[in-house]
């Protein structure tokens, strides 16, 4: 039950959030949507990969990675003029890799963090988390590049993570299955 009302304080607050932004953009909301929801699929697909097909982490984030290049390869051809062009300019070739090599690094980390939270608990508990990590980026956001937000925006952020505590507390107290 704490869960459920974890879940729902969360889903409460990012709507009240949205409707609090002096910036909302509906396009841009859409978007941020259809990615929940793409992730939200990612993360029970892979935890079903992990559970039927006894894959690991590892396994998934090389699945990922070979199954993104189908969708990013053509993307990036399309640039790939514009991308040559700039990399003409003296001294940016070395200032590419030396941005390239943190960001792939990160990216990995990131997913096999992902997959390994989903696979020791559940694709809810790793959603959660990841909305929490979305309240920080939303503050970090606010003080570092003047992202403004009204009286509603702050209540639905405080929402949110009261939410996450909730669902958090509930989750911890709930009998561990062996």
């Amino acid at each position: 039950v704490g869960e459920t009302w974890g879940v729902l304080f969360i889903s409460i607050g990012t709507v009240v959030t949205g409707l609090g932004d002096l910036d909302f953009d509906f396009g841009g909301y859409g978007l941020a949507l259809m990615a929940a929801a793409c992730q939200s699929l990612y993360l029970v697909l892979a935890r079903n990969a992990q559970d039927q097909g006894h894959l690991s982490s590892m396994d998934l984030v090389f699945y990922t990675a070979f199954y993104n290049s189908v969708l990013f390869v053509p993307l990036t051809m399309m640039e790939l003029s514009e991308v040559m062009i700039f990399l003409q300019k003296p001294g940016e070739v070395p200032h590419f890799f030396q941005f390239l090599m943190p960001y792939v690094i990160l990216g990995a980390v990131l997913n096999y963090a992902t997959f390994w939270c989903t696979a020791v608990n559940n694709p809810l508990s790793t959603a959660v988390a990841g909305t929490l990590k979305g309240v920080l980026s939303s503050v970090a956001g606010m003080m570092m590049f003047g992202v403004r937000l009204t009286l509603l925006g702050w209540l639905g952020l405080i929402t949110s993570t009261v939410g996450g505590f909730v669902y958090s507390i509930a989750h911890s107290k709930k009998p561990k299955k062996i």
